[in-house]
């Protein structure tokens, strides 16, 4: 078995072995946000009325606690979606560089597309979180966005770095079988 058919097999496996467990965990994510946001923090809320009962404290220790079984659920998803992506990297990488396939390409494949998972884990952990952080102070939520927007435009930056020598590669390759085919048009025209 050749590279090629190695990189590529074991690019499904890594699909098949870690799709089923990100889906179990994001239904587990989305189960605690929708009981966290739906039930628990209205009733801390409700609780919470000084007028009713007085737990002032109640809404915040509630985002809290969702907030932290939220966090420990996403970075289930996290390293899971990071092998995923490594799984695809392998599958893009024998699909664009065929033979040319090398353990350095798979790095920077699987670097680059690592960096685009996290940061799309990012910002779907950002939008689950954006009503339990706001309920513990809206500060918080701006001050996270502004970080993950930074954050976001680096990883992109440094994404476009990653891949650019791929592109350029890609291209010339294009470029030189272009050559070659206008040549042979040229060359099949002449003896015509």
């Amino acid at each position: 078995m050749d590279i090629v058919e190695k990189v590529y097999k074991e690019g499904i496996l890594k699909l098949k072995e870690n799709i089923p467990q990100i889906i179990i965990n994001l239904v587990v994510a989305g189960l605690i946000w929708v009981f966290g946001i739906l039930v628990f923090i209205p009733i801390a809320d409700m609780l919470g009325n000084p007028y009713l009962f007085g737990l002032t404290a109640l809404k915040p220790i509630i985002s809290a606690i969702i907030t932290i079984a939220l966090i420990i659920v996403l970075l289930r998803v996290t390293k899971d979606f990071g092998e995923l992506m490594d799984g695809i990297a392998d599958i893009i990488a024998v699909k664009l560089a065929g033979s040319r396939v090398n353990e350095e390409k798979l790095k920077k494949y699987r670097r680059g597309l690592r960096g685009l998972a996290y940061l799309i884990v990012a910002i779907i952990a950002y939008l689950f979180f954006l009503p339990v952080i706001s309920g513990i102070t809206p500060v918080l939520a701006g001050i996270v966005l502004i970080i993950l927007v930074l954050w976001a435009v680096t990883v992109l930056i440094n994404i476009g770095h990653i891949f650019s020598e791929e592109i350029e590669e890609g291209i010339r390759i294009a470029t030189e079988k272009l050559e070659k085919a206008l040549e042979k048009s040229v060359k099949n025209e002449e003896n015509e």
